[in-house]
């Protein structure tokens, strides 16, 4: 009978809303009635009377000052030396009423206050508050607070700020105060908003601030200015005629007068351009298989040609660019190569070659080759001018080696391989054509190979450099900041970079576990791996090796399965 009474008795949950901020106004009255108030704080001569449960429970700080046995929480008063008297009684004030008024002449003092005291919702709101107001006079400033006051959101949103700016904070005297590691974060910036002049203006000023300290830091901030889309003119007057750069920076000069006269050939972090410039880097994928028929021995070929801006494509990223009808698709892949900054040439057989415009969106034929039937070759593009490297006719293999001049409209026999060669992988370096893997001709057929070649436009005949680190076929390439990056070996396949040096060069694994067949190109400052073969399908997954951390990362997909295609990237305006 009781347990029956105990079930059916009645209850009613009562929640009055406005309970908080009646205690809110509550505790303003005892405060301002001095009642119960149980510490006062000392800030220069001000005094100012609290409650210290108060206190605790809206700033973190508090807590630990009068809830850890600190002698602060028996001491009557309370020196606090961090913040001046109006802050601190603005931050009191908040913690009795929830609100502070924050404009543009104390918003600095009162995030350093509620940064100390660990108030974060002011803090969150002082944030909110300047990086909405930000200006090329405090963007730098600012970003110095983010950083000295762990602030990471100020100091990302100072810093987009500064990037945009850049060319009115050069001018500030706060420009000239940076450490060298701040300036390299701005100038190394994709983002910067600013011509290329104007960049090597700001930083010869600051190195000419204090030129005998900040001297010997011009090599590597030079080598953050992308001097190859810098005005030609403004270039050879006051960037090659001054003795102290030519100096340093040599090599980085020769750079820039190579891209001016052949754009497209230099790879390394100053030929990418800056967001401001109005070009971005695009990926091209060309042809390919979908699926591998290995019973009736046909394969289910991919006719498209696609591209995308984005580092983490997805399906939808990719656009389709148009197609050319007479692409040979039945090629492993179709041999390409960028053709100044944003043409592409492709040689689906020796007869067929071709050149897309992509600004254009158009095909124009180019003159066919000497071997009319030359297959499974490879492209490079040097100071200018075609090569199409190895390859066979039929069953046999070739060391011939064509070269297209586009202003000739022809091709003419160039120095021959050492040895024959077909489905190897081609990389232009340091004004070299370097040759790797592939297969040789036998007495009985064909096998892999891993030896390497270099050719430079002038020499006499190709020179021996060291192997790969294994034999491949039907391998790829791509450059990379002064390296080579070839995919080789056995499936699974290794990533492999190779370093010039003085003898013959240094191979060094730094991936593994990539799939055959897959397509490379670089992009980013990255090297992206696309597709590859699975089982007898073809991967959609589009992977990134990051040369910094030598870590390997998906970071989006084609628009299908692919494997045996081809990939070039180009600059195109958007």
């Amino acid at each position: 009978m009781m347990a029956e009474e105990q079930r059916s008795q009645a209850s009613f949950h009562f929640s009055h809303n406005p309970h908080a901020g009646s205690l809110l106004q509550g505790l303003q009255e005892l405060l301002s009635n001095n009642l119960l108030t149980d510490v006062i704080l000392c800030v220069s001569g001000k005094e100012i009377p609290c409650h210290r449960n108060v206190l605790a429970a809206c700033s973190e700080y508090f807590r630990a000052m009068f809830c850890n046995g600190h002698r602060e929480s028996k001491e009557n008063k309370v020196a606090i030396h961090e913040v001046n008297p109006d802050v601190m009684q603005l931050l009191v004030d908040y913690a009795y009423t929830s609100q502070v008024t924050i404009t543009e002449d104390n918003a600095g003092k009162i995030l350093e206050g509620a940064n100390f005291f660990r108030i974060l919702p002011v803090r969150d709101a002082c944030v909110t508050f300047i990086s909405n107001n930000l200006s090329a006079k405090d963007c730098l400033q600012m970003m110095q607070v983010g950083n000295m006051l762990s602030c990471p959101d100020l100091e990302k949103n100072a810093r987009s700020c500064a990037l945009k700016e850049f060319t009115a904070i050069s001018k500030t005297p706060e420009f000239l105060s940076l450490t060298k590691d701040q300036l390299i974060t701005l100038i190394s910036s994709d983002d910067l908003n600013a011509l290329e002049e104007t960049v090597y203006t700001a930083v010869m000023t600051w190195i000419n601030h204090d030129t005998r300290k900040r001297k010997k830091e011009m090599r590597e901030l030079m080598e953050l200015v992308r001097f190859p889309f810098m005005d030609k003119l403004y270039f050879l007057e006051n960037v090659d005629r001054n003795e102290i750069v030519r100096k340093s920076c040599q090599d980085i000069l020769t750079e820039a007068h190579t891209c001016q006269l052949f754009p497209g050939e230099v790879q390394s972090p100053r030929t990418r351009p800056r967001h401001t410039s109005g070009l971005r880097e695009a990926i091209v994928v060309i042809g390919g298989i979908e699926e591998e028929d290995t019973l009736h021995h046909e394969n289910e070929y991919n006719d498209s040609i696609t591209m995308t801006y984005s580092a983490e494509p997805t399906e939808l990223s990719w656009t389709t660019m148009k197609q050319l009808v007479d692409l040979d698709v039945e090629l492993d892949p179709v041999p390409v190569a960028g053709l100044g900054i944003s043409d592409i040439v492709m040689s689906s057989n020796g007869f067929s070659v071709m050149l897309y415009q992509p600004e254009l969106d158009s095909w124009c034929d180019l003159a066919p080759m000497i071997h009319l039937k030359r297959t499974d070759h490879k492209l490079a593009v040097l100071y200018g001018k075609v090569y199409a490297i190895g390859g066979r006719e039929y069953f046999h293999l070739l060391t011939s080696v064509e070269v297209y001049d586009r202003s000739q409209h022809k091709w003419t026999e160039g120095v021959s391989l050492p040895e024959p060669r077909c489905d190897h992988a081609v990389a232009v370096l340091d004004s070299s054509i370097y040759v790797m893997g592939g297969y040789e001709e036998t007495s009985d057929g064909m096998r892999k190979t891993s030896t390497v070649y270099r050719f430079s436009p002038g020499d006499s005949q190709w020179q021996s450099m060291s192997d790969m680190p294994m034999k491949g076929g039907h391998i790829t390439a791509s450059v990379l900041n002064g390296s080579i990056y070839a995919i080789t070996g056995k499936p699974p396949h290794v990533l492999c970079s190779f370093t010039p040096g003085d003898d013959s060069g240094v191979w060094t694994t730094v991936a593994s576990g990539i799939r055959e067949s897959c397509g490379m190109t670089t992009f980013g400052g990255k090297i992206y791996i696309l597709g590859g073969k699975e089982g007898n399908k073809g991967s959609s997954e589009v992977v990134c090796f990051d040369p910094e951390t030598r870590s390997l990362e998906c970071v989006g997909t084609m628009v299908m399965g692919l494997f045996d295609h081809a990939c070039v990237t180009i600059l195109k305006y958007c």
